[in-house]
């Protein structure tokens, strides 16, 4: 192997003179110093200087890393993947051990932070044996960085936790004691340009477990934040801190704190409610709905002294009135034509150009709205009285590796609508063109959409999971899964991301029939009690009162219509492969359970799709 001072020399090196001189607004993190690297590295290399563009040139590979701090062992990811092509971008195990050596030999002439403590961190994954003072090199430089809300999310967030992360993992104690210190003293102060810093730097600590010393204090700052949000109106930030108030409130054993920040979070998502009211029954309905759900989080023993019972049957009164209301707001569902390019274009404009993730996850969800089964129905009707020969005929429908999957009787003539047969001959009508549907859908509006998202933004696994935390419908011990699910998607893992999201839906439509007084288990002759699957759960009587009639048949559709999707099906019996897990079906049910996350969130005003 050709000796490391061979390609790069440090003197070279020390001769690039690479300085990291860049405008704040225009500063992004890692991404940003890679570019400038590459820029630095592009100009050596015009001007005859090869040695110094191949070192510039080797050094924005290791910035071109993205940071994933939560784990210890694969800390770095690829900022591209391009499984089918078998390409990515550079991985700590591709830097061979002349480079290794080579970053040994310049890390005391680095002085930019951000190029130091990858080097750093490099060093101390990747040689042997591991040096402490790379990993402690690599926290020094990490924690030199500002805490300011305008940087805090482009990778300044990520460099404090990784920091902690190596401190815990070498028992730097001291160090620790530091970055705590540091964070709490952040946390304390007034962020008039950012309403969230505060909640952030809470967010870490909580995650890092190292706020056991300002565990109360913490509790009563995130709690107040999210009154003074709610008086202003604020109340989907308001929301956010009473979420986390309620978690170290409990955590502090301050019980009292903790039922007044449920309280106050069901209140909030009332008076949300009731300011939705005059502009969309459809949207108060919604979060109507997210109060009762709230409100049920208190335990039975203190809800007599909240009054929830009787706040409770208040709201189902305005759920009853704006329910009613909401009928003349809905609209049909328009399928577009078969040339795609317009809509394509319309899709990835609708996502284009939002300030952050949280907005472009909002319009995204947006895309497109739930289908209208009424007008599925009545055009399958239409289209069978048009082209009756067809529906004279059974048919047989079967799976890609040769099974039959469902069969069809032939109509019936001498009966009515209510005859099995004839609906069942609807029925398969009926999946045939919420089939093509969804096909538009996902060709024409959500993978175009989501190309362009992941173009303008990064949508961390972070993110998703406080989504799933913060969303009503997602039970607290399944956003962790379900928020990881969903992030895979972003990953194009759609094969991954439909395994682990079946299970967890099943989990959420068990769970609300529950709520709602259904029977979701059976007891055999033995005795023993099982537990319904998906497809029973959605027969029962009270499906459609809890899911509505249009998102009760878009569940049965994708996850346990023979004639559709069937994923919940295909997943539980091991039938989806490689290739048929990434299908039209699986893409669609990923957005859907998104569109339904963020929904129960945010909903978008229609107006501006």
């Amino acid at each position: 192997m050709t000796n490391s001072n061979e390609l790069y020399a440090r003197d070279e090196f020390v001769a690039c003179g690479w300085s990291y001189d860049i405008k704040a607004e225009n500063h992004y993190g890692y991404s940003s110093v890679m570019r400038s690297l590459e820029e630095s590295a592009k100009e050596k290399l015009e001007s005859g200087l090869e040695e110094q563009g191949k070192i510039l040139k080797l050094l924005s590979r290791t910035a071109s890393m993205m940071l994933s701090p939560t784990s210890l062992n694969e800390p770095f990811k690829p900022y591209f993947q391009d499984f089918q092509a078998g390409r990515r971008s550079p991985l700590p195990e591709d830097f061979t051990e002349d480079e290794l050596k080579f970053f040994g030999e310049i890390l005391a002439d680095v002085t930019e932070p951000w190029l130091k403590s990858r080097l750093a961190d490099l060093l101390w994954l990747c040689k042997k044996p591991r040096n402490p003072d790379h990993a402690k090199v690599a926290i020094d430089s990490y924690i030199s960085h500002g805490l300011d809300s305008d940087t805090w999310h482009r990778d300044v967030n990520d460099c404090w936790e990784r920091a902690a992360r190596l401190c815990m993992q070498l028992r730097e104690f001291d160090r620790l004691d530091i970055i705590k210190n540091q964070l709490f003293a952040a946390f304390r102060l007034e962020y008039s340009n950012c309403k969230f810093m505060a909640l952030w730097l809470s967010e870490l600590m909580d995650k890092l477990n190292i706020d056991s010393d300002f565990k109360e204090e913490i509790a009563s700052r995130l709690f107040n934040s999210g009154n003074d949000l709610m008086v202003l109106g604020d109340f989907n930030s308001a929301r956010s801190y009473y979420e986390l108030s309620a978690k170290k409130y409990k955590q502090s054993d301050d019980e009292n704190g903790w039922l007044e920040s449920l309280v106050a979070l069901a209140n909030c998502f009332e008076r949300e409610a009731d300011s939705r009211a005059a502009g969309s029954n459809m949207v108060a309905n919604s979060f109507y709905e997210n109060a009762i759900q709230a409100y049920r989080r208190i335990p039975t023993k203190h809800r007599d002294s909240y009054n929830v019972s009787e706040k409770i049957d208040g709201i189902r009164k305005k759920i009853s009135v704006t329910g009613r209301e909401s009928l003349g707001e809905m609209g049909l569902v328009k399928t577009p034509g078969v040339d795609l390019s317009n809509t394509i274009e319309a899709s990835k404009s609708h996502v284009s150009g939002k300030q952050s993730v949280e907005e472009v996850l909002m319009y995204f969800a947006g895309l497109s709205s739930a289908p209208n089964y009424n007008a599925l129905r009545s055009s399958a009707q239409e289209s069978m009285q048009d082209s009756l020969i067809s529906s004279l005929f059974g048919s047989t429908q079967m799976s890609s590796d040769g099974r039959v999957v469902g069969r069809t009787p032939p109509m019936n003539l001498n009966t009515g609508e209510g005859d099995q047969n004839n609906e069942a001959v609807l029925n398969r009508q009926v999946q045939q063109y919420f089939g093509i549907e969804t096909q538009l859908v996902v060709e024409g509006k959500i993978l175009p959409a989501l190309r362009q998202i992941l173009l303008e933004h990064r949508v961390t696994k972070e993110l998703l999971q406080a989504l799933c935390h913060h969303s009503p419908i997602v039970p607290d011990d399944r956003a962790q899964l379900l928020g990881h699910a969903l992030w895979l998607g972003f990953e194009h893992d759609f094969g991954i991301s439909i395994h682990l999201l079946c299970p967890q839906v099943e989990h959420i439509v068990r769970m609300k029939l529950k709520e709602a007084g259904a029977h979701t288990s059976n007891i055999d002759r033995n005795g023993i009690e099982h537990e319904n699957g998906l497809s029973t759960l959605m027969e029962l009587p009270q499906a459609s009162q809890v899911f509505g009639e249009d998102f009760c048949f878009e569940l049965k559709s994708i996850f346990t219509d023979s004639l559709g999707g069937n994923l919940r099906n295909e997943v539980a019996h091991g039938l989806l492969s490689d290739n048929s897990s990434s299908s039209i079906s699986t893409v669609y049910a990923w957005w859907m359970i998104l569109r339904v996350v963020v929904h129960s969130l945010v909903v978008i005003d229609e107006a501006n799709e």
